[in-house]
C-alpha cells in the first residue's frame, strides 16, 4: 500500500506496553512506517506549509524523540514518504506495461494503472503531486529524479529515436495534467483521463493514425 493509506493509529498497528515479544528492529520498523503514514495524512490534510513534527508524531502515536531516531527534520520524512511511494507506483506500472501485447498498449496499460493507483490514494497523491512542491531541494530534486525514470516507458526499440527532451515533454504534459486534478480536489475522477493522456502520450511518437483509437477506447 502507499504511504498515508492506513492510519497510523489502526489498533492492530499498536505496541502493546511491557513484554510484547518484539525484536527491537520490528518495533523501530513498525514505528518508522506509523510516522510515514501519518506525516502522508497530515501534509496532505494541512499542506506541508502548516505540517509540524508535533502534528506528525501525534499522528503516529509516538513521541518527538521517537520521531527524531528515525528522521532528521520534516524533509527527511517526506523523502522517505516520497521514495517509497514512487517506488510503488513505478513496480506497478511496469508490470502493467510489460503484461500488455503491444508498446502502444503497455502505455495506455501503465497509464490506467497509475491513474487507478492515484485516485485510490488521493493522500499519496496530494502529498506527492501537489505538497511536493512545497518542500525543501532534496525532496523537490527526488521530484525531478523520480520523473527521469517514467523515461523507460518510451524506451522500446521498436519507437524512433527522439530527443530525451521530447520525452520530457511528454511526461512533464502527463504530470500537469494530473496535478491539475489533484490540486483542484477531483482525484477521484483522475481515471477519466486515461484516453486523453493515452493519446497524448502516443500522438507524437506513432503519429495521429495510430493514436486515434486510444481516444476513444474505455477506461
Amino acid at each position: 500500500m502507499l504511504p498515508g493509506s492506513r492510519s497510523a493509529l489502526d489498533p492492530g498497528r499498536a505496541i502493546k506496553p511491557g513484554r510484547h515479544g518484539l525484536s527491537p528492529e520490528t518495533v523501530a520498523g513498525i514505528q518508522r512506517e506509523r510516522l510515514i503514514d501519518a506525516f502522508v495524512q497530515v501534509v496532505s490534510e494541512r499542506g506541508f506549509a502548516h505540517t509540524t513534527i508535533g502534528r506528525v508524531t501525534e499522528g503516529a502515536g509516538v513521541t518527538k524523540k521517537t520521531f527524531y531516531t528515525h528522521f532528521t527534520d520534516l524533509d527527511d520524512c517526506f523523502l522517505a514518504a516520497y521514495q517509497r511511494g514512487m517506488d510503488i507506483l513505478l513496480r506497478r506500472m511496469t508490470e502493467a506495461y510489460e503484461a500488455a501485447p503491444s508498446w502502444p498498449d503497455g502505455i495506455q496499460a501503465a497509464l490506467r494503472r497509475m491513474l487507478a493507483i492515484l485516485a485510490a490514494e488521493p493522500r499519496f497523491a496530494r502529498a506527492s503531486l501537489v505538497e511536493v512542491n512545497a518542500a525543501g531541494p532534496q525532496v523537490r530534486q527526488a521530484r525531478i529524479d523520480n520523473l527521469a525514470r517514467f523515461r523507460a516507458f518510451f524506451a522500446d526499440p521498436s519507437l524512433p529515436q527522439v530527443p530525451v527532451a521530447v520525452i520530457d515533454a511528454i511526461v512533464g504534459g502527463i504530470y500537469s495534467a494530473i496535478h491539475v486534478q489533484v490540486e483542484t480536489g477531483e482525484a477521484d475522477e483522475l481515471p477519466a483521463l486515461l484516453p486523453a493522456l493515452t493519446y497524448f502520450a502516443l500522438l507524437p511518437l506513432i503519429g495521429r493514425e495510430a493514436a486515434s483509437p486510444y481516444l476513444t477506447s474505455e477506461y
